[in-house]
């Protein structure tokens, strides 16, 4: 086959045009989607993003207080070194040694609690989600459907009539409404998904955590 009819034949599966088989015409409709919007950007998802950021507000505000009071001792350690004696200063070592384990202990706990906390409340939004978005594929005769917020996204460009992320979108906020729960006072810009223009925009990623503040070097 020359290169001139391999280049018509891409250009022809790309545009989604009709290719008639055995007398029949099949018709493409090929649609782009956000699909980490429409689980983070959904009213649903911004209430657990609120719930997630009060608790790492609240556990950040604990470890700084416990970051402050190892350094505290460690520099009362460093400027009382010459009038303390040994025995106050082999104590106020030890206080420091427990207070860094206990940090770290707390670290982990903490980034462990956040991360299934995470999973648990964001997870059952996802599947939500993921039915909404097979139900209007359906609905709209939807062949082929690329996921835009996919890392190995080989989107380049797509027509703003193409992206069904506010469609979608849409649908699971209305039926987020309908089991009776009211949509968030403000929504944050950056996880408001934009349709797809001559470039598509970056995709939004999912909430990480916070880690707790790391403690303080001897």
């Amino acid at each position: 086959m020359s290169q001139p009819l391999k280049t018509a034949l891409l250009m022809v599966v790309l545009l989604g045009i009709s290719i008639p088989r055995n007398g029949m015409a099949q018709a493409s409709k090929i649609a782009v989607v956000d699909v980490q919007a429409l689980t983070l950007a959904s009213d649903e998802g911004k209430s657990v993003n609120d719930k997630l950021d009060k608790r790492i507000q609240a556990i950040t505000a604990e470890m700084d207080k416990a970051r402050k009071d190892i350094e505290a001792k460690e520099n009362d350690l460093k400027t009382r070194d010459r009038v303390m004696s040994a025995a106050a200063k082999t104590q106020l070592q030890r206080d420091i040694d427990e207070g860094k384990r206990t940090f770290e202990r707390k670290s982990q706990d903490y980034q462990k609690e956040l991360n299934d906390t995470q999973n648990e409340l964001l997870v059952p939004i996802a599947e939500k989600a993921k039915q909404e978005l097979a139900a209007y594929v359906t609905e709209n005769g939807i062949t082929l459907l690329i996921d835009l917020s996919s890392e190995k996204s080989n989107v380049v460009w797509a027509s703003e009539g193409n992206n069904v992320t506010v469609a979608v979108l849409k649908r699971i906020n209305d039926a987020y409404k309908r089991g009776g729960a009211a949509a968030p006072a403000s929504a944050p810009a950056a996880n408001t998904p934009k349709p797809a223009g001559t470039t598509p925009a970056a995709p939004a990623r999912p909430t990480t955590p916070a880690t707790p503040p790391a403690a303080p070097k001897n």
